[in-house]
């Protein structure tokens, strides 16, 4: 049985082609959060994306690029640089997704191995 049960899509950016893998068995998680600066209400929005260790080999996050990106569930299609069809393009149609931005990698751990991604 799973401990996680969300999927995600991740599109990784090699040279100028796109891989796409779909992972089953993750944990996405939404964070927003508020801060008041100068007055203002600010909002941001990001998410983590917890990997545990029983799917760890089916992914490779030690190195990613400003141009890597993951989806809430299964995605089809091929990001081009056609408009249209571009990876921001992507990006707006499906409001659980982002950049990229970080990853802890806990996978050392005795207990618990996982990495964690944050997107936004």
């Amino acid at each position: 049985m799973a401990l996680f049960t969300d999927t995600v899509t991740i599109y990784k950016k090699s040279g100028s082609a796109w891989t796409r893998k779909v992972v089953e068995g993750v944990q996405w998680s939404d964070v927003t959060d508020k801060s008041l600066m100068t007055g203002r209400l600010t909002t941001s929005k990001s998410a983590t994306i917890t990997f545990p260790e029983e799917v760890l080999g089916q992914i490779d996050l030690s190195t990613f690029g400003e141009e890597d990106a993951i989806f809430y569930g299964e995605i089809t299609g091929t990001p081009t640089s056609t408009s249209g069809s571009r990876l921001s393009d992507f990006l707006k149609a499906h409001k659980k997704s982002g950049i990229i931005r970080s990853v802890n990698d806990n996978s050392n751990r005795d207990f618990l191995k996982n990495i964690k991604v944050v997107v936004y």
